[in-house]
């Protein structure tokens, strides 16, 4: 029995992960419809609704042994991973969504595992399996492919194809995101308290943006109207995206980095099937967006089989 806890509890990490992906494609859509929003379309709003959710489960799961698990390494690792996500990632996920649209922006967003496999390997000493490396020259080639299709359209229908420079909103934002999840890595395995970490990274992510109001009007005008430019896809978006961080961020007590975000690596396809079958807000890919999509689950298949 207790050898079979190891498999049952990657087993439950790998299920998170896949929950994860889940919520975050529902997010990628209720984002992409709030365009005539004001404010900051709801980023500061989301990592409010992040602290609320994952204070509750805290409390709820965790509450009676963070005390005896707390660490200053897992606190300053959590507090790193809040900034990484909450601040630089969530901004720039949410402004490249609504400069590509969901599939590119997703697709973009198959960088997180590129990323992550590398750092994981340099800093947490985690193995790079042939399968994984193929993995990510499959991802690395489903993003070069969107790039090509960008150039290629320009000045032919505008709409359909975003400047090049556009992407890097993803490009950077995937980098946040893979830096956070190592840290979140890190943190847990000095205090395991996913709940409790997820509640910390967000708390200190909503701090320094109320630091920022201070000195930035800008954000001071974000932050006075945090609710003022409420509208549905917001709330939704704001509660899905909360729901998608706390599945990742336990997904990654239960199983190594790059298992988790190939994982999550699904995303991808469950947005591109929401956006195309039941918000009906894109119509059916192009030839060569659906080409990367391919290759960047071929990139998820190969983890997987490792």
């Amino acid at each position: 029995m207790e050898s079979e806890t190891p498999q049952n509890l990657a087993l439950l990490g790998q299920v998170l992960a896949l929950m994860s992906a889940a919520s975050f494609a529902f997010a990628n859509n209720f984002i992409s419809r709030t365009s005539r929003s004001g404010g900051d379309k709801g980023v500061m709003f989301s990592v409010l609704v992040t602290m609320g959710i994952s204070a509750v489960l805290w409390l709820l799961l965790e509450a009676g042994r963070t005390q005896a698990e707390l660490s200053v390494d897992g606190l300053l690792m959590f507090a790193f991973a809040g900034l990484a996500a909450m601040v630089f990632g969530r901004t720039l996920v949410f402004e490249s969504i609504r400069r590509l649209g969901v599939t590119r922006s997703t697709a973009v967003k198959r960088l997180n595992p590129f990323f992550s496999a590398l750092l994981a390997a340099l800093l947490l000493a985690e193995p790079i399996t042939r399968f994984d490396g193929w993995g990510m020259v499959a991802i690395a080639l489903a993003f070069a492919l969107l790039i090509r299709e960008s150039v290629r359209q320009k000045g032919k229908l505008a709409v359909e194809a975003p400047p090049p420079v556009a992407y890097l909103f993803g490009v950077f934002g995937a980098l946040a995101y893979a830096s956070a999840y190592i840290a979140r890595k890190a943190g847990l395995e000095v205090m395991p308290s996913p709940a409790f970490g997820t509640f910390f990274s967000a708390s200190v992510g909503f701090t320094v943006f109320a630091a920022l109001a201070v000195v930035s009007p800008r954000h001071r005008s974000n932050f006075r109207g945090m609710f003022r430019h409420l509208d549905k896809w917001i709330v939704a978006a704001a509660v899905m995206v909360s729901f998608g961080q706390i599945f990742l961020f336990a997904a990654l007590a239960y199983e190594r980095v790059t298992t988790v975000v190939m994982i999550a690596s699904l995303e991808i396809f469950i947005s591109i099937l929401l956006s195309v079958f039941l918000f009906r807000s894109e119509r059916l890919p192009s030839p060569a967006v659906a080409l990367a999509a391919i290759l960047a689950m071929a990139g998820v298949g190969l983890v997987a089989v490792n």
